[in-house]
């Protein structure tokens, strides 16, 4: 019995760390637009609200391939519609872009309220710079209509980006694919389980 409890702790202790350190990405060979780059889409929730979540979009440069001077503008859908958004981090500070609901063409960011789409773009060359040898990160808030709105099923979401020269124009293709939004599982419950396996093995030994 004692064997098939630190069996199922531990099995759950990696399905956590599997999915909050090692979120699923899309790239580079499986993203015929992500120019060698790695982008991953997760999501948790926000506290006293069930219609709240916040976003993380993180995007590793590190096998950037294109030509590109820095990220320009950045996007994500992961619900039919989206009441509000905020940007609560980014490359080089949040207060570096602008956020609005709507997603991205060719030209940046296009507002629209009602396409499920949050956007965020900056003018600052030193923000998101190419090449980067590691993984940039924007960190939003979104509002749902209804919790059950959230995209959740495999390859549902959607993310967008938008590669820049040193000139601010447009290099490489736009990136666009679809890709599956994963949960951060909360810090409290990796530290209950790993406290649960660390208290077994002491009975053990005992």
């Amino acid at each position: 019995m004692r064997k098939l409890l630190i069996a199922s702790l531990g099995a759950a202790l990696c399905l956590g760390l599997a999915h909050g350190a090692a979120a699923d990405p899309i790239g580079p060979e499986d993203c015929s637009t992500c120019q060698g780059t790695s982008i991953e889409l997760l999501y948790g929730p926000v506290p006293d609200s069930s219609t709240s979540f916040e976003i993380t979009l993180r995007i590793d440069t590190s096998g950037y391939e294109g030509d590109g001077a820095r990220i320009g503008e950045v996007a994500f859908k992961v619900s039919p519609q989206l009441e509000s958004v905020s940007l609560l981090d980014a490359p080089g500070g949040a207060g570096s872009w602008n956020e609005i609901l709507g997603g991205i063409n060719a030209d940046g960011c296009q507002g629209n309220d009602n396409n499920g789409f949050a956007c965020a773009a900056s003018d600052d060359t030193n923000a998101a710079t190419l090449p980067n040898d590691g993984v940039y990160e924007w960190v939003f808030q979104i509002g749902l209509s209804e919790a059950d709105d959230l995209f959740t099923e495999m390859f549902q979401g959607s993310v967008k980006a938008r590669f820049l020269d040193a000139s601010g124009d447009k290099t490489g293709d736009l990136v666009s694919e679809n890709i599956t939004l994963q949960l951060i599982p909360e810090p409290g419950t990796l530290l209950l389980l790993g406290a649960g396996l660390a208290a077994i093995a002491g009975k053990r030994r005992a």
